[in-house]
């Protein structure tokens, strides 16, 4: 079993957030106060998941996800995930995460910005979020 990690970098406006290892009941917790840290420091936000990497993701790290939409849209900002095929994208179209989040296959298409869309406006006061950390699995 691969623990979590997490990091985040600046890109094109958005935050990206590159999500690794295995999201489950054990991590999910380490996940969502990453994503709270992101989104309080960024605001309003575009948050980009990056899932390309992911390996396994069961209920509880779903919720993450849909609790992660919950919150980047209170502070007016937009989230979107990078998950190619593979059974991480098999789980987000069985649920319906796909029709409520935005899925792309690779991370330039998810930066893309639609025809009717302007890139997300974002702090830019040099400030990264406070409190954000690695996030790892004990064991």
């Amino acid at each position: 079993m691969d623990p979590l990690t997490v990091s985040y970098r600046r890109r094109q406006g958005w935050t990206v957030v590159e999500v690794t290892g295995e999201l489950d009941i054990a991590t999910a917790d380490a996940l969502r106060g990453y994503l709270d840290g992101i989104v309080a420091a960024y605001a309003p936000v575009g948050v980009v998941l990056d899932l390309s990497r992911l390996q396994f993701c069961d209920a509880s790290g779903l919720r993450v996800l849909v609790g992660a939409h919950r919150a980047v849209l209170r502070r007016h900002g937009r989230l979107r995930l990078v998950c190619p095929d593979g059974m991480i994208s098999l789980v987000l179209r069985i649920t319906a995460l796909a029709t409520l989040i935005p899925v792309h296959a690779t991370l330039a298409e998810a930066l893309t910005p639609g025809p009717d869309e302007d890139p997300p406006v974002t702090r830019t006061d040099g400030h990264g979020p406070a409190g954000v950390v690695e996030a790892g699995r004990a064991g």
